[in-house]
């Protein structure tokens, strides 16, 4: 008896996670405010929403100092990927990592 257990095309797919990055500016009379927004895509993304599950463990601003090249990036649609960072050189286990922000290129439509 064969089974196949797979659901669709989504399956074949690695795990992907889009986001839009936003600045937002106002004065409210007494300060001046600038804010920064990632909001995830879900239409674009699929899989496991990777930044959420980490936020959950170890909070927004530690998961915003581990994004390497927030700073640098401008208003857009990005892919969050996965940086390895620094393995234990006695075990070998993967100790610390980061995030980085690539721009979406859209799938191309085949023909």
């Amino acid at each position: 008896m064969d089974l196949d257990l797979t659901i669709g095309e989504a399956s074949e797919q690695e795990p992907r996670d889009v986001y839009r990055l936003k600045t937002s500016c106002w004065h409210d009379g007494r300060s001046l405010h600038v804010k920064r927004s990632l909001t995830r895509l879900k239409r674009l993304s699929f899989g496991a929403d990777f930044l959420n599950e980490e936020v959950l463990q170890v909070g927004a601003e530690e998961l915003v100092s581990m994004i390497c090249n927030l700073s640098e990036c401008e208003d857009g649609v990005y892919v969050v990927v996965f940086v390895e960072g620094y393995r234990d050189y006695e075990t070998g286990h993967l100790e610390g990592w980061e995030y980085k922000l690539v721009p979406y290129i859209p799938d191309q439509p085949s023909n």
